[in-house]
């Protein structure tokens, strides 16, 4: 296994031998984005879905080194965080 951190927080999983998943080898509940044209590693808690609504929050801009007008680039597939923001509410 690699050592994986968070490239927001630092961190290294917690407990260190969390599940990891079969086809990305990141630990559970970690996931991959993309902001600003660069690819981040970042754990349950920085990569929060509310950490990226209304724009990236200002903890990520500081910790990622980002601006105030980066995007994230989120997939189009159901489940990637925002496609509730895409489906009407009747």
């Amino acid at each position: 296994m690699t050592d994986t951190v968070c490239d927001a927080c630092k961190l290294p999983p917690h407990p260190p031998e969390v599940a990891r998943d079969a086809e990305t080898g990141l630990p559970a509940g970690w996931v991959v984005r993309r902001v600003a044209s660069r690819t981040f590693t970042l754990c349950e808690c920085c990569g929060d879905i509310r950490h990226f609504k209304g724009g990236i929050s200002p903890y990520l801009q500081e910790n990622l080194g980002l601006g105030p007008h980066a995007h994230c680039a989120f997939d189009e597939t159901p489940g990637s965080g925002l496609h509730r923001m895409r489906v009407p509410r009747r």
